[in-house]
């Protein structure tokens, strides 16, 4: 079965410094007009415009060069390197697409590339013309970003924080129809890179596929469906212009994957270091206030669609879940903070009792002298003193020990 698709790899990365122009020589940033923002804004909503063309900045690095893997003399993968692009994030995050296109491939040659491309943490001879050509510019922009010294031999999942492969956004188009039983099981397969053996599952049980396609999988109109996982997003269509492909390409992909993505990758970080306390927590809760105050949005586009999938990467992504366990973390930290106070000033309000228990001693043993001259009863006065102080000590001790014992009883 032979198919068309336009795929993107992504990574991401957090950078110890800005990106500046001299790093990116060769890239071409990706402006947007107020006129252009203004247009986007009609589809949109105007903060997610806002937000994706000017908070996200964006850089395109045009490579337009063949490649292939060579898995044996009779099974060449070949494909186009379209292209790099950069998102430069908010808090210092870096996300980045290789973008690739294949064109009449078998449908399993094509995933079984895909899936070597993916498994960067074992790149070898198989990959090498891809590495060079397609990472060497990523990783030259990560080691100026990190101060690090990675190189195409080394362990390339650095480039993927947190995560040992790419995540994986794909177009594919079919070049013939397909009978709708079929279809399912095709678009199973190629969202979890499996090897299609038709009207089958392979290894996969039933329970699960039917799971995964009951819960994960989108179908609005007739001539395509999707798929959300948390390592790939799937659109399989049939026959597709390329026009629709670009238009896919450019908004669910450039616009709608790069946002979600880049709230998985912030919230994982943030969970993080807030487990490991690597930075200081007020600093954290400052981030989350912002990310929650600019840069989340539970609604994007005045259309259904756009939605429709954001919620769709949104369950994949499992930031919801991300989310719920970072304010329950921030929600122990603030009940320890409570407690902490709490013992602080129970320790100030026992300190200044006893202040207050001594002074009221010293000045009913006052009282008490102005009333009977100690140095009539006693040897001297600085004697009674300490005999009238010492029973009140013992009276209020008492006291104390009783109260202690009924409230113990109690409990």
């Amino acid at each position: 079965m032979l198919v068309n698709n336009t795929a993107c790899l992504c990574g991401y990365f957090s950078a110890k410094q800005s990106v500046n122009s001299d790093m990116l020589r060769g890239w071409e940033k990706e402006s947007c007009s107020d006129t252009d923002l203004e247009e986007l804004s009609n589809y949109y909503l105007p903060e997610f415009a806002t937000f994706m063309t000017k908070d996200m900045v964006r850089y395109n690095l045009p490579l337009g060069k063949p490649c292939a893997l060579r898995f044996s003399e009779n099974e060449v993968a070949s494909f186009m390197l379209n292209s790099l692009h950069l998102w430069c994030a908010p808090f210092d995050l870096v996300l980045f697409a290789i973008e690739i296109k294949f064109e009449s491939i078998d449908f399993n040659l094509m995933t079984r590339c895909l899936n070597a491309l993916r498994n960067c943490g074992r790149y070898n001879e198989l990959q090498a013309d891809f590495a060079q050509t397609g990472l060497q510019p990523v990783v030259d922009l990560y080691n100026k970003l990190t101060q690090n010294n990675l190189t195409l031999t080394g362990n390339l999942c650095q480039l993927i924080q947190p995560g040992n492969k790419f995540k994986l956004y794909q177009a594919i188009s079919l070049t013939e129809p397909l009978l709708d039983d079929n279809v399912d099981y095709l678009l199973f397969d190629a969202g979890t890179l499996a090897k299609h053996i038709p009207n089958s599952l392979g290894m996969n049980s039933k329970d699960y596929y039917e799971n995964i396609m009951t819960d994960r999988s989108i179908s609005v109109f007739n001539g395509w469906k999707g798929l959300a996982l948390l390592d790939t997003f799937t659109m399989l269509s049939i026959d597709t212009p390329e026009w629709v492909v670009n238009n896919w390409n450019e908004d669910y992909f450039g616009k709608i994957y790069v946002y979600q993505l880049f709230r998985k990758v912030f919230l994982y970080n943030i969970n993080l270091c807030y487990r490991k306390r690597s930075v200081d927590v007020e600093l954290l809760e400052q981030q989350l206030d912002r990310f929650e105050q600019d840069y989340s949005f539970s609604t994007i586009s005045y259309n259904f669609l756009p939605d429709l999938i954001n919620n769709a990467l949104e369950k994949s992504f499992a930031t919801q879940q991300d989310n719920e366990q970072l304010y329950h973390m921030i929600s122990k930290e603030m009940g320890k903070r409570e407690q902490r106070a709490e013992e602080k000033t129970n320790k100030f309000l026992t300190f200044l009792t006893c202040l207050t228990i001594f002074s009221a001693i010293y000045d009913f043993s006052s009282l008490v002298n102005e009333s009977f001259d100690y140095s009539q009863w006693f040897r001297d006065t600085t004697m009674g003193f300490r005999a009238v102080s010492t029973m009140l000590l013992i009276i209020v001790a008492a006291a104390y020990l009783v109260v202690i014992l009924k409230y113990r009883k109690k409990k």
